[in-house]
């Protein structure tokens, strides 16, 4: 291992006897949740020393690392090299302008075609939120699972499955700025209010009121992070 790793923690669990597709979601989901959860802007990403520590061939971590960079994760160096991507101010701001459009788009259109089992579903998601709000040391992982869940619900009811791609490659994009604001002491009592004003229009089919939730949801993250980013100097402009 190189000097500046930080070497994995744990391996996926057994990826013997799987397809190769198979295992590069496997490696995908092992070091998407590693960069979000530890990795700094600029580390290494060897793929021999990957591959090795995961117990895999270069293939699947080949293209787990391509799907990694299409999800703005990854900055590709090479074909056996790559680094955690850095956190940029610009980058933040267009992803969450991108974001608003489509999102308060998908939460009116969506709205607007709910039916009783899409609510029931919702609210399931809601009462879950609240379960997770009322604890002192709330779940992040699992917090950002739930809250994303419930406007999935929504977005899918709209019946466009393509924006509902693009609404979902834009979130991934998005989840290590909003993980930031998280621990950088931004409430979840916070967003859980606006989760629930969500809920709320979209339970009682007020399409309006969803996309003007939705994109104010948004543009209140965009405020808490903006200035994180802006105060990171060397984080937010240069890999490290």
């Amino acid at each position: 291992m190189q000097a500046g790793d930080e070497p994995l923690q744990s391996r996926p669990e057994s990826i013997s006897g799987l397809s190769i597709a198979s295992v590069t979601e496997v490696v995908y989901e092992h070091l998407r949740k590693r960069i979000l959860t530890g990795m700094q802007p600029g580390q290494p990403l060897r793929l021999n020393t990957l591959a090795a520590e995961l117990g895999v061939s270069t293939t699947p971590v080949r293209m787990a690392l391509e799907k990694l960079g299409a999800d703005g994760l990854v900055l590709q160096e090479g074909r056996r090299s790559a680094t955690v991507a850095p956190l940029s101010l610009a980058d933040f701001k267009d992803i969450y302008a991108v974001r608003r459009c489509l999102e308060g788009a998908a939460a009116r259109a969506g709205t607007a075609r709910m039916d009783s089992q899409d609510r029931t579903a919702m609210m399931a998601q809601h009462q879950l939120l609240d379960e997770m709000a009322s604890r002192a040391d709330p779940d992040l992982d699992r917090y950002l699972e739930v809250e994303w869940r419930m406007h999935e619900i929504c977005y899918e009811a709209a019946g466009h499955p393509r924006m509902l791609r693009e609404i979902q490659s834009f979130r991934r994009q998005a989840e290590r700025y909003f993980r930031l604001a998280l621990t950088e002491g931004m409430n979840f009592l916070e967003d859980l209010e606006h989760q629930r004003e969500f809920f709320h229009a979209c339970y009682r089919g007020d399409a309006e009121a969803a996309e003007d939730v939705a994109t104010a949801l948004l543009d209140w993250t965009v405020e808490r992070v903006a200035p994180i980013l802006a105060h990171s100097g060397a984080m937010a402009s240069s890999t490290v």
